[in-house]
């Protein structure tokens, strides 16, 4: 469904028209659009979880729901990714944050037991396990929905990631160098405009807000956009990986 809807522009266009005037502060659109959305919410969220959702009593669904209208307020086209992409990403963060909370205050673990509750506690110890190690299956899934994510934005480039590695700096110098290229990039609205329109980086502008040379950025170009997507996007495992820099 979201592939299907993600590939039909006049969609695209005409949620952004609904968010723009839910943002403007339409609370009726906003509570028509959220409804409308519901199967799509619902979906994403039993993706999370791993089992069927009753939107009448899974608390994560709620979640989800909230998750839901945060992403209406926060997103912007300019960006470059769709809504209903972008609001994929928030919807699973939120629920895989709640999901590791409540399992924290369900399963409190106590080293202070009697020799008779060590039966018990080996059980709850056993349960925070499993959990753990569910949350790191739901965290390399989400981890791998934004590759994918990354991915089909660098598509529109006509880049692969794997040409992204290759033009990845050896050097933790050269490396943050890229990153405050791509930093200006993004606070430079005309230069980002033209990056995110036009699917090329416009090196002859950038060159009036940075000291490299021309050469070093056409060889770290796609490298370079790729950070751009990233700080841009709703990216919280990778802009983890990248805070280094970031």
């Amino acid at each position: 469904m979201l592939k299907r809807l993600l590939a039909k522009p006049d969609h695209n266009n005409d949620i952004n028209l609904k968010i723009k005037e839910i943002q403007s502060g339409n609370n009726h659109i906003e509570n028509e659009f959220i409804n409308q959305y519901i199967p799509f919410i619902r979906k994403v969220t039993a993706g999370v979880c791993k089992r069927f959702i009753n939107p009448a009593t899974d608390d994560e669904f709620s979640i989800a729901m909230i998750a839901f209208s945060e992403a209406i307020h926060q997103y912007s086209p300019d960006k470059g990714s769709s809504f209903l992409s972008f609001a994929n990403l928030v919807i699973r963060r939120r629920v895989i944050d709640y999901i590791r909370m409540e399992q924290r205050r369900k399963t409190p673990l106590s080293f202070d037991y009697k020799e008779e509750d060590k039966e018990n506690m080996e059980n709850v110890a056993e349960v925070s396990a499993a959990f753990q190690d569910y949350y790191r299956d739901l965290e390399s899934e989400y981890r791998r929905e934004e590759i994918l994510h990354l991915k089909e934005r660098l598509k529109s480039f006509g880049i692969v990631l794997s040409e992204v590695a290759e033009q990845c700096p050896k050097h933790h110098d050269a490396r943050m160098n890229m990153v405050e290229i791509a930093k200006t990039i993004v606070g430079q609205e005309e230069i980002l405009n033209t990056l995110l329109t036009k699917k090329r980086l416009p090196v002859k502008q950038l060159m009036n807000y940075i000291t490299m040379s021309r050469k070093t950025i056409e060889r770290n170009r796609k490298y370079i956009i790729a950070i751009v997507i990233v700080l841009l996007e709703d990216y919280k495992y990778l802009k983890d990986y990248l805070r280094e820099w970031l």
